[in-house]
């Protein structure tokens, strides 16, 4: 058992020997198990132990595992959480806060002790019941693979790797080796409480299934390593479709060609909605089958503008030739488009002002028409500045939001004028964007819409003496 479990090691684990490991241990036989045999490999070693204060039990369990590592020299910590108030606060079941309180202090002294990895004992059984679990739910293949030897990134750091060696290790195994070591665990009675589902596939369900094939337990082992394998070559489709259909991506959102999205085949689809949101929500587990073809269809339907619900505090938005999955829209909308942050705001010349929503400036400088080519030749490439002809304007200039009746002469027209909400919605701007988008007007005439058109009334000629100078920008970016 020890040489498969050092082979997993270097070769799934991908594990360094000089470098300490930080070893969550419960007091269980797997954790017990998992501490003694990296100690007999001879891997340096911190015991982690996570006190979740839930039954009568936790401190003398605590002590059963410093006393543990103590004989075997090997340096203990222990970490005291409080899961009810965790449960609470984040309105999530007791068996999820406590996880999620366990491998964060794991992390937390990994971070803090510099070790390569954080190791888990779950085995081969748990990995069954994994797998079990997931099928139940309706997962993809990304569930039914099971758990990872190594998973980088997860939900806890993207540079921290977590290992689990023992997967392809039976708790029969696991019997075996304590008792020949002889290894005194603790005992833990709520892993026998079929009120919690895990509980009710090991004690329940695999038994009975079990009467159909003995062999079950394999059968669903052997499954999940097929699937990781088939996994690995619908990543690799999924990544460069990532990469040709991602648009744009900001805090709390992320935005994708609608069209290239389309064209890709349904499998590659659904698993482009599932790394979106996982992106979005780290370690988010078992997003269901229907909130992910609830916002497919949506995507590739008829409907030119439409909005889904995806769960989680997620949405689904569909603006034409773009569609966007937004986790916060708030800091979205006020983020990453220039917004008004009020209406009529005067814009005085010679100077930088913050009409706009977090760090979005807006700079006015009045200068002379001396060198009018190679002014005009500066903003070519560049539609977020632009030069106007002070001569025709009526200043101050001043900045608005749009109104339903508003015009422009665009240059490019002759002359004609176009609705402000159809120019928007010919040049693809955002939606969520148009309502608070800036508009510089000069007395009722609107004479810019940063980023994207100016009107013909302000149009700098070989006749303009005073030209103002307007330039939109980001002082940083997010």
């Amino acid at each position: 058992m020890l040489d498969r479990i050092a082979n997993i090691l270097q070769h799934e684990c991908q594990l360094h020997e000089a470098d300490y490991l930080a070893v969550g241990v419960s007091g269980g036989p797997d954790s017990l198990c998992l501490l003694h045999s990296l100690h007999q490999l001879g891997y340096r070693i911190i015991a982690v132990h996570v006190n979740h204060g839930l039954r009568p039990e936790a401190d003398a369990e605590e002590q059963l595992v410093n006393q543990f590592a103590g004989k075997l020299g090997i340096e203990f910590i222990s970490y005291h959480v409080d899961v009810m108030k965790f449960a609470s606060v984040e309105s999530t079941s007791i068996e999820e806060a406590a996880r999620n309180l366990r491998y964060t202090s794991l992390f937390d002294r990994a971070r803090k002790s510099c070790t390569q990895a954080v190791v888990v004992g779950h085995n081969a059984d748990d990995q069954v019941e994994t797998i079990l679990l997931h099928l139940l739910r309706g997962s993809g293949l990304s569930g039914l693979r099971g758990m990872e030897y190594r998973s980088l990134p997860n939900q806890w750091s993207e540079e921290i790797p977590l290992l689990r060696p023992l997967l392809s290790t039976w708790r029969s195994q696991i019997q075996d080796y304590i008792a020949d070591h002889q290894i005194n665990p603790a005992r833990d009675d709520s892993n026998f409480d079929v009120s919690y589902l895990r509980n009710r596939l090991r004690h329940e369900l695999l038994p009975i299934l079990e009467t159909y094939n003995p062999s079950i337990r394999e059968v669903f082992l052997r499954m999940g390593q097929v699937l990781r394998d088939d996994y690995l070559i619908l990543e690799n489709l999924v990544g460069s479709a990532w990469e040709s259909t991602l648009q744009k991506q900001g805090h709390g959102y992320l935005i994708f060609q609608t069209q290239e999205f389309i064209r890709l085949p349904i499998a590659v689809q659904r698993n482009i909605l599932r790394r979106a949101i996982s992106h979005l929500v780290p370690g988010l587990r078992d997003v269901d089958f229907n909130s992910i073809e609830r916002g497919r269809l949506l995507v590739v339907g008829e409907k030119w503008n439409s909005q889904a619900d995806l769960g989680t505090g997620m949405r689904l938005i569909k603006e034409g030739e773009q569609f966007l999955i937004v986790s916060e829209q708030g800091e979205f909308y006020r983020g990453d488009f220039p917004a008004l942050l009020s209406d009529d705001k005067l814009i005085l010349s010679n100077m930088s002002i913050n009409i706009l929503n977090g760090d979005w400036r807006l700079e006015v400088e009045e200068i002379n028409n001396t060198l009018l080519s190679s002014i005009l030749e500066t903003v070519k490439n560049d539609p977020f500045q632009v030069y106007l002809d002070m001569d025709v304007l009526e200043l101050p200039l001043f900045a608005r939001k749009r109104q339903p009746a508003d015009q422009m002469k665009v240059i490019g027209l002759n002359g004609h004028s176009i609705k402000i909400s159809d120019l928007m919605i010919n040049l693809k701007l955002p939606k969520h964007a148009r309502v608070n988008w800036p508009l510089v007007c000069s007395g009722k005439e609107i004479v810019w819409v940063p980023g994207y058109r100016m009107s013909e009334l302000a149009r700098v000629t070989t006749g303009t003496s005073r030209v103002i100078h307007l330039r939109l920008f980001r002082t940083q970016a997010t």
